[in-house]
Formats: structure tokens, sequence, C-alpha cells
């Protein structure tokens, strides 16, 4: 780039040319800068799943009082169907005995939980032994409580329908087998009836759920 700028010489101006160097040479060394900055992104999100379309696998999940059994079918390397149940159960055999009267009568218990889903799960890699994921389900359930007094029995059944969703991660043992934790939130429209020895009772309502468990996944 050329300017001129005046000069005087013998009582009049005369322009003289002078160049101002255009800096090519730093912006040359930037341009593959940042074209490697702008490729970051790219890389990271080319992160290789191991999964692939057409496989399946199976989740075994529990926590203290809940184990649950899940069935996968990837549609894709980063997403898969799945039919997950799960079910907790509590049954206790007891007796009461009246401290005045010395009769035994029964006070037996039993408490019965069956859940299942069906949804979509989709798949996260950001590290190569770790991979995230997210479900969403339509889920329904059934739960039964007894108990024995003595005056006859208590029992409630509820069924209850909802949506479900899930996040958790899990870290590659091997290509096969996977370990980590996912947590949940459900909640939905329930319906109820119960019975005792004095009168019946029958309602519906709104329920929420959060679930926390440990999951071992074995992929084929």
């Amino acid at each position: 780039m050329t300017f001129r700028a005046p000069r005087v010489a013998r009582g009049r101006a005369t322009p003289v040319a002078f160049e101002i160097p255009y800096p090519e040479g730093t912006v040359s060394r930037l341009k593959p800068l940042a074209l490697a900055l702008s490729l970051i992104p790219l890389c990271l999100a080319a992160q290789e799943s191991p999964f692939h379309g057409g496989q399946w696998a199976m989740q075994f999940g529990g926590n203290a009082n809940l184990f649950s059994l899940g069935v996968l079918h990837f549609t894709s390397a980063r997403s898969a169907w799945i039919l997950d149940l799960s079910n907790s159960t509590t049954v206790i055999n007891a007796t009461n005995t009246d401290k005045f009267g010395g009769t035994t009568s029964s006070a037996d218990q039993q408490f019965i939980n069956l859940d299942a889903r069906v949804g979509k799960r989709h798949y996260q890699t950001g590290h190569p032994n770790v991979v995230s994921f997210q479900t969403l389900a339509l889920e329904a359930g059934w739960r039964d409580q007894m108990v024995d007094i003595a005056a006859g029995n208590i029992r409630q059944t509820t069924w209850n329908t909802g949506l479900n969703g899930e996040l958790g991660a899990g870290y590659m043992l091997t290509s096969s087998v996977s370990v980590g934790g996912t947590a949940s939130l459900s909640a939905g429209y329930l319906s109820f009836k119960r019975n005792d020895p004095a009168d019946r009772q029958t309602g519906h309502g709104y329920y929420s759920d959060i679930r926390v468990m440990v999951a071992l996944g074995l992929y084929f």
C-alpha cells in the first residue's frame, strides 16, 4: 500500500512516495491456528460411539429395595429403545398375641410393587470409556399392600401410569460391560381401592417419584 506525502523543494510541494507494510505474514500464521480452534468442537462431537445399530443389551439396576431388568435394542450408534421391568417385594409372616386375653391372630404383611416402562434412550460419548445418556419413557405400575389385623384384613391396591425421565452414565470396563448409575423422575396419574373390616374406599390422584440406582450393562 502506497501513500504520497508532500515534500517542500524550491518553494513548492513535491509528493514523496512511501510504503506502509501490510502484516500479511502475521495473518498467514494465524490462519492455521484459527482453523485448528474451529475444528475442536467437531473433534469432540465426533468421538466414536462404542455401540452400533442393531446391537442388543441388558441393563441390571437396583438400590436398597428395588431391582430392575431392562432390554435395549440400538437403532443407531447413539440411540436405543428400552423396555424395563422393576420390582420390589416385602413379605412378612408374623403373629399378633393379645397381652390381656392371650389370643393369637395373624399379623402377616405384604408389599409388592411392579413397574414397567418403554421409551427411547440417547447416548453421548465425551470420553473414550465414558458414555452418558438420557431416557424418556412411558410407564405403568401396580402396587399391592396388605396387612392382617385382629379384626380382619386391610388391603390397598394402586394402579398408576405416567411419564419417566432418566439421566445416567456408565464406564465401559470392556466393549461388552459397563458399570454406572441412573437417576430418574416419574410423574403421572393413579387410582386406588382400599378394603378393611369397617369400610371400602376408592379414589384417584397424582404421584411423583425419584429413584437413584446403580446399573450394570451387558452388550452383545
